[in-house]
C-alpha cells in the first residue's frame, strides 16, 4: 500500500539554536562587522569639511557686522577680538584647513584651489595666491567654460596687481560669473570684494549668516555648560542623600525602575547577531542591489528615499526574529516595552541629553585631538553637508529622527539592556548594551562617544523605567546633529 511521504520538519532544539548561533556569529566577526570597522579608518573623514564649513560661516558672520570688506592686515598681531569680527581668524585659519583638504585629497580639485586663493587675495596675499591660480589654466583636453577661464584670468591680473582685472569680466552675465565661482556665498562675497564688482550676488550674502554662526557656534556650548550644572546638582543631591542615609539608618536610596526581560541570554544572542545583524544585513543588501539602478541615476531626493528604505529593510528581519522568539518562549504582547509616553518623558529626555551632552562632546573633541586624520564618519554627514534638495533632507530627518530612534531604542533599551540587567545587574547591563550600541555604528572614531551616548540612555532607561524618554532623547540627538550640519549648509 503507497503512503503518502511526509514533509521533513525541522525540529526547533537547543543543538540547533547553538549552532545557528556560532554561525551568526563567525559572519558578524568575519563579514558584517570586523571588516567595516577596520575599514572605517579608511574612508573620508568629515571632519576636515565640518572645519571648513565652521570657518566659512565665521568669515561671512563677520559681513553682518557693517565691514566695507574682507581685505584685512594679514598676520595674527592684531588684537583677538579684532580678529574675530574682522574675520582675519577665521580667513587665516580657513586657509590653513583648504590647504590641509588639499595636501590629503587625492585627486586634483579645483575648486579648493580656487577658494584657497580668493581667501588669501582677500588677505592681501598675492604671492602665496598666484601659483594657486596659475594652476587654474586650462590644459589641453580639459572642459572648461569661458566664465571660469576669464576668471581666472581677472584674478590672476589682481594678485599681479594689475588694474584692468575687472575689464575682461564685463561681458559676462551675472548667472554665469556666479556659476564659475565657488558655490558658497562667502566665496562670491570675496570675489565682488577682490575684483570691486558690483554684481546682484554681491549684496546680501551674508544675510542670515551671523544669527546660524552663534546657533551652531553656541547651542552646543551652551547645552553643555547646561549640563556641567546638571552634574553639579546631580553630585550635591548624592552627597545630601548620602550623608542624609548616615544619619538616618532608615532611610534608602529610591531604587531603580525594574525593565521586564522580553528574551532569556541565548534567545537574545539569536536575535541580537543572527536577525539584527545578519539577516538585516542581508535584506539592506538585497534591497541596495533592487534599487541600485535608482540610486545611481536618480536625484538627491531619490538616493535619500533609498537609504531610508535601506534602513527599514535592515530592520524588519530583526523585529520578526524577535516576535518569533518571544512566541517560541511562550510570551506575548507588547507590555514588556514599558512605552510610557507622557508629557513627563520630554522632561526626562532633555535632562538625559543635557547630562549625557558635555561627555559626549569631550569624547569627540578628545578622539579628534588624538586622530586628527583619522576618518570613519558616518557618510550620511557628507550627503546632508552636500545636499542641496529640500526634499532629500526631508528624508533624512525621517531616517535619522524617526526610523532610527525607534529601532535601535526598541532592540538596545528594550530588549539587550533589560536582558543584560536581569542576569548580570544594573552597572553590567547598561555597560554591555551600550558596548554593543556603539559597536554596531561600524566606526572605530565614533566609538567612544556612541558608546557615552548609550550610557546615557541606558541610565535613563533604567532611572525613568519609559522607552519613550530614550526614544525622544535619541531623536533630539540626530536632530541636533542634522540642524547643525544644515545651518552649515545654508
Amino acid at each position: 500500500m503507497n503512503q503518502t511521504p511526509r514533509l521533513l520538519r525541522l525540529k526547533w532544539t537547543e543543538d540547533l539554536q547553538n549552532l545557528i548561533l556560532a554561525l551568526s556569529l563567525a559572519l558578524t566577526l568575519l563579514v558584517f562587522w570586523g571588516p567595516p570597522l577596520l575599514g572605517s579608518l579608511e574612508r573620508p573623514s568629515a571632519q576636515s569639511v565640518l572645519e571648513q564649513r565652521q570657518l566659512e560661516l565665521q568669515a561671512l558672520a563677520s559681513q553682518a557686522l557693517d565691514k566695507e570688506n574682507f581685505i584685512v592686515p594679514s598676520g595674527r598681531n592684531a588684537p583677538l577680538l579684532s580678529r574675530q569680527l574682522s574675520g582675519a581668524a577665521a580667513l587665516q585659519d580657513l586657509a590653513d584647513v583648504l590647504q590641509q583638504r588639499r595636501n590629503t585629497s587625492t585627486t586634483t580639485d579645483r575648486d579648493l584651489r580656487l577658494r584657497q586663493a580668493l581667501v588669501l587675495l582677500a588677505m592681501d596675499q598675492p604671492e602665496q595666491a598666484r601659483p594657486l591660480l596659475e594652476s587654474l589654466r586650462p590644459v589641453p583636453g580639459q572642459r572648461s567654460s569661458s566664465a571660469e577661464v576669464i576668471l581666472q584670468q581677472a584674478l590672476v591680473q589682481r594678485a599681479a596687481g594689475q588694474p584692468t582685472a575687472v575689464a575682461a569680466l564685463g561681458n559676462l552675465g551675472h548667472e554665469a560669473l556666479e556659476d564659475a565661482l565657488p558655490h558658497h556665498p562667502l566665496y562670491s562675497s570675496l570675489a565682488c570684494s577682490v575684483l570691486e564688482l558690483d554684481r546682484p550676488f554681491c549684496h546680501g550674502s551674508h544675510r542670515g549668516a551671523l544669527v546660524r554662526f552663534i546657533l551652531v557656534g553656541l547651542a552646543g556650548p551652551l547645552a553643555a555648560g547646561v549640563g556641567i550644572l546638571l552634574w553639579l546638582v546631580q553630585l550635591g543631591r548624592f552627597l545630601w542623600s548620602r550623608n542624609r542615609s548616615r544619619l538616618s539608618p532608615s532611610h534608602q536610596q529610591p531604587p531603580s525602575r525594574t525593565t521586564a526581560a522580553p528574551l532569556t541570554v541565548p534567545a537574545l544572542l539569536l536575535f541580537f547577531f543572527g536577525g539584527v545583524v545578519v539577516l538585516g544585513n542581508v535584506g539592506s543588501v538585497l534591497t541596495l542591489v533592487a534599487l541600485r539602478s535608482w540610486v545611481q541615476v536618480g536625484s538627491s531626493a531619490g538616493q535619500a528615499m533609498a537609504t531610508m528604505l535601506v534602513y527599514g529593510a535592515q530592520a524588519l528581519p530583526g523585529l520578526a526574529v524577535l516576535r518569533w522568539l518571544r512566541r517560541n518562549e511562550g510570551q506575548s504582547g507588547w507590555q514588556w516595552l514599558q512605552w510610557g509616553l507622557g508629557w513627563q518623558s520630554f522632561p526626562m529626555a532633555l535632562g538625559g541629553l543635557l547630562l549625557s551632552l558635555p561627555l559626549v562632546l569631550l569624547a569627540s573633541w578628545t578622539v579628534s585631538r588624538l586622530f586628527p586624520h583619522a576618518g570613519g564618519s558616518n557618510p550620511l554627514l557628507d550627503l546632508v553637508l552636500n545636499g542641496r534638495d529640500p526634499t532629500a533632507l526631508v528624508f533624512f530627518v525621517l531616517t535619522a529622527c524617526l526610523l532610527a530612534p525607534l529601532y535601535e531604542e526598541l532592540v538596545f533599551r528594550a530588549t539587550v539592556l533589560p536582558t543584560m540587567v536581569r542576569s548580570y545587574g544594573n552597572g553590567v547591563g547598561v555597560l554591555l548594551s551600550s558596548l554593543l550600541f556603539a559597536a554596531a555604528h561600524l566606526s572605530l572614531v565614533e566609538f567612544f562617544p556612541l558608546l557615552i551616548l548609550g550610557l546615557g540612555l541606558g541610565w535613563l532607561r533604567l532611572r525613568s523605567g519609559r522607552l519613550s524618554a530614550c526614544v525622544l532623547m535619541h531623536a533630539t540627538w540626530n536632530g541636533y546633529t542634522l540642524a547643525n550640519l544644515m545651518l552649515l549648509n545654508l
